[in-house]
């Protein structure tokens, strides 16, 4: 059975959390961000390719740090990095269930670095693409 948005959405969450610890995790886009933060933004479903059994999933992570000093770009590297003890891909290669939620979670890509606006404050941001199989 596949596990539904919701689920998908909490154990990504909580994956994000246990990674990344002294990082604000918004599950969902919040009005208001303290940085460093990392945000599981939307989801583009994809149910056409593989019937009814399995459905495919790009989930977009929103990586945000502070833009007073430049520097903070570089906890945004250590994230992006394809290596790492930061890594996220290294994170999703080594746990890619999330606990058993899912079949799997792959990075697709990450950069896109950028500033990004919430609320009428600015951070310096970058997204990690995700691929998951529910």
């Amino acid at each position: 059975m596949s596990a539904t948005l919701a689920e998908f959405r909490e154990a990504l969450a909580g994956a994000l959390e246990d990674h990344l610890p002294g990082f604000n995790v918004y599950p969902l886009p919040p009005d208001n961000v303290e940085v460093p933060a990392a945000m599981v933004a939307g989801f583009q479903i994809d149910t056409g390719t593989f019937g009814d059994v399995t459905v495919r999933v790009a989930a977009d992570v929103e990586l945000m740090v502070s833009r007073r000093n430049v520097y903070q770009v570089e906890l945004l590297d250590d994230l992006l990095s394809p290596s790492g003890d930061r890594s996220l891909w290294v994170k999703f290669n080594e746990e890619p269930t999330l606990g058993d939620v899912v079949a799997f979670c792959t990075v697709q890509s990450a950069g896109d670095y950028r500033e990004l606006i919430i609320g009428d404050v600015g951070y310096y941001a970058a997204t990690v693409s995700l691929t998951v199989m529910l």
